[in-house]
Formats: C-alpha cells, structure tokens, sequence
C-alpha cells in the first residue's frame, strides 16, 4: 500500500481528499502545518507528498526546498497540487526539486490514476540498479549517492537524476530536452540554461571527464574516466 502525505491548509478539503483517496487504496497521512510536515514526513516516511503551493504564512515552494534537502526522504515524490496554474510557478516548483505539478480540481479517480502512475514509474526507475565497478562511476538508487572511486558523493536530488540518467545506458546521447523531459518533466524552453546549469555543478563534483558535450545535440556519459 503506497503511503501518501498531503500537506493542505484547508482542513476540511483535506478531509474529503483524504477520504477519497483512502477508499482508492492509499494510507494517508494529512497536516495544515508546514512547519509540522517534514516531521511528520521523516517519521512516515511517505512514498509520495502532495503539496499546496499557497499558505497564509509560508509558501510551498521553500517547504519543497526543504523536504528535497533530507536524505531520509530522498526516496519520496514530492508533487504539488494547487489551483495556480501559471507557467512562472510550474517551473519555479520543478526548479525547487518537484517532481510533479497537479493543477486543481482534478476529478478523484483521474487524481487517483495519475498518482498510480506517478509512484510506478518512480518505482521503475529506482529499480535500474546500475552495477558498479571498483574504479569509475556508480549511481545508487537505492541511497541516492554517487558511488566514484569507492567514494561515496552526496549530490543535491536533481543533479543526481540528471546524472543517473546519462549513465543508464553509458555512451548514449541525450538531448537537452530529454532530459529536461525526464528529470523535470517538461519541454525546454529555448533560452533555458537549466540542464546545462545542472552538467556544469556535476563536472565540478566529478571531474571534466566523464560527461562528454556533443555539440549541438546534448550529453553523454561514461562510468569510467576517458
């Protein structure tokens, strides 16, 4: 049974949600609190969060920040689900470490579904365990540490997808925007910097030569030093 948080401030919306999706075969965990979530969070230890973005005196976006910082929960998806459906606030939550932006109202079932499958493919990727060797690079999913040398580097969650993706299939190029696809889960925007943002601070950590740029197209990888 997957276990799900939803951190609301409006209580009784948080009721009818919580009902609903007890009876879609979730076990639920609710707080209007932000400064109670991570708490709450840390001790259930949820598969997946679901956030609103607007609170009387905090935002969601800083709670985000904060919950994707804790190693205990970098297994957990964090998802925002609110009302505020403009592009400025899709981007900032993908930016802050999100992995999934809910416009609301959806319909319980639809809602429901689309949480399945969230957590499914969540899961099926952290089951592509890539098997290490003594020297070079290995990403393990099941801690979220970047195994280089036999040392183990902690690397901030999004960095460590972008480059637990490019070494899935070692030499396989990806473009900017599939990976911006699979780790943010939206089309690159032109004159974004991001992704090539993120390949600069993992270079810095890892060294110049594991990630090769193919100019004009996107990235590749090799687990070992070329």
């Amino acid at each position: 049974m997957f276990k799900i948080l939803i951190i609301d401030p409006d209580q009784s919306y948080l009721k009818d949600l919580s009902s609903i999706l007890i009876d879609e075969g979730f076990k639920v965990f609710t707080t209007v609190n932000p400064a109670e979530a991570i708490t709450i969070a840390k001790k259930q230890l949820p598969d997946l969060i679901l956030l609103e973005l607007i609170f009387p005196d905090s935002d969601g976006m800083d709670l985000c920040i904060e919950l994707c910082k804790h190693r205990d929960l970098s297994k957990c998806i964090v998802a925002f689900y609110t009302s505020r459906d403009d592009d400025y606030s899709q981007v900032a939550a993908f930016t802050a470490g999100a992995d999934d932006y809910i416009i609301k109202p959806k319909k319980a079932r639809v809602l429901a579904s689309r949480l399945r499958g969230l957590l499914r493919r969540h899961k099926a990727h952290e089951e592509v365990m890539l098997r290490g060797v003594e020297k070079g690079i290995v990403a393990d999913r099941e801690r979220y540490v970047i195994i280089k040398d036999g040392e183990e580097l902690m690397l901030p969650r999004k960095e460590f997808e972008v480059i637990a993706l490019l070494i899935e299939v070692p030499g396989k190029v990806y473009s900017r925007n599939q990976i911006s696809k699979r780790i943010w889960g939206t089309e690159l925007e032109k004159s974004s910097r991001t992704v090539d943002v993120h390949i600069r601070k993992i270079r810095e950590r890892i060294g110049d030569g594991y990630i090769k740029t193919i100019k004009g197209v996107g990235y590749s990888m090799s687990n070992k030093l070329e």
